[in-house]
């Protein structure tokens, strides 16, 4: 914001790319907020038509000192540009998998040097390729050393779970997780356990074959949902009844791989039964009504 302030004050335009539409309407806040709604143009695919040409004929205009978009809008028509910012620059999306195919940070570039203004490229998590030219010094690296607030960072533990096997736990929590579940409930507090696998089990397999139930839409493994008792998958929504035999060799060797949401559920009740319960003392199950 200070940046594109500074470029304003010298007479001159900004584009600011981000991600994703749905970025949009929380960046936009933030800049009518502070530059005000009239210097401010908004370009993206959801817009109708009609609001797309109201749009870029502000910008075109001149009416607007500042675009804001996701990637299609860095072909919006300024004048007298002052300089790009592409937030999250490493986000798979700025580049175009549709015809005409084009990447926005190449684009962004080529009319930087065109109109002799700098490209900022924002991220916490930097591209490869953009890491590697800022390594090269073939642009310039500007780190942010602190946080926000000046907030510290969270303290993060990553454990091997093969050595936690190893010293004889076979639970699906390491014995740190444990402890500090069991901490927390002590002193009443909650905890949050995130795992990106819904269902129960990631694929069904057959021990005596090797074959897999697949989707028959999109051939990858279909995931078992225990409270249905179904086997769905997570691309098409295609879903089918439980088999207890394998399609292929008719073996009953039918087994459940891989860990989700579900089947952490099911441990957690069973390491520490009463974090299910309410301050009645009454359960709350996964339907979400007290019984």
């Amino acid at each position: 914001m200070q940046l594109i302030q500074k470029v304003i004050n010298v007479g001159k335009k900004a584009i600011l790319l981000v991600p994703e539409i749905s970025l949009t309407p929380q960046m936009l806040d933030r800049f009518i907020s502070r530059f005000g709604k009239e210097k401010i143009a908004v370009l993206h695919s959801k817009l109708s038509i009609g609001e797309r040409h109201d749009e870029w004929e502000k910008i075109r205009q001149g009416d607007s000192e500042i675009v804001i978009g996701a990637r299609s809008a860095i072909f919006a028509p300024v004048n007298n540009l002052g300089i790009v910012i592409i937030d999250e620059e490493h986000d798979s999306s700025y580049k175009s998998e549709s015809t005409p195919k084009y990447d926005a940070k190449e684009v962004a570039n080529y009319l930087c040097i065109e109109n002799k203004c700098p490209l900022l490229l924002g991220s916490a998590t930097p591209d490869l390729n953009t890491y590697y030219d800022a390594m090269q010094e073939k642009i310039e690296l500007l780190k942010l050393t602190k946080r926000a607030n000046k907030s510290s960072l969270p303290q993060v533990q990553v454990i091997d779970l093969k050595q936690e096997l190893a010293n004889g736990n076979r639970s699906m929590l390491s014995m740190d997780l444990y402890s500090s579940i069991e901490e927390n409930l002590k002193q009443k507090k909650q905890t949050i356990l995130f795992l990106n696998r819904r269902g129960y089990s990631t694929f069904v397999m057959c021990r005596n074959c090797g074959y897999t139930l697949k989707c028959k839409n999109c051939n990858i493994s279909l995931t078992y949902h225990s409270y249905e008792k179904k086997m769905k998958c997570h691309y098409c929504g295609y879903e089918e009844n439980l088999v207890t035999r394998c399609p292929e060799c008719n073996s009953d060797k039918i087994r459940y791989f891989g860990t989700g949401t579900q089947k952490l559920e099911q441990e957690i009740k069973k390491q520490f039964p009463r974090s299910f319960y309410n301050k009645n003392g009454c359960r709350y199950c996964y339907k979400k009504e007290f019984t």
